[in-house]
């Protein structure tokens, strides 16, 4: 089985909102925005070496963005066993 940690969700969950941010204002730093793209590409090679795998993943993560019905994280943990993964609380 394949599994995900909880800090690698969160991380990228953070990282991308950080992103988000930065490309929302009016002149975003792509010295920021840069290096948390390749963290999150880092932190996605760690959980698979598959890159479709790894655009689902990212998907999953992001997809829940702005779910405002649920501000937890499980929404994303629930579409990430959708795709096969047990979420592990702890590394």
């Amino acid at each position: 089985m394949k599994e995900i940690y909880m800090s690698q969700i969160k991380k990228i969950f953070e990282m991308y909102m950080d992103i988000f941010e930065q490309e929302d204002s009016d002149y975003p730093d792509y010295r920021v925005i840069r290096p948390k793209e390749r963290a999150i590409d880092r932190t996605l090679d760690k959980i698979t070496d598959n890159k479709e795998e790894q655009r689902k993943i990212y998907y999953a993560i992001i997809g829940h963005l702005f779910n405002r019905g649920d501000g937890t994280y499980r929404p994303i943990c629930d579409d990430l066993r959708a795709l096969g993964y047990t979420v592990v609380e702890r590394r």
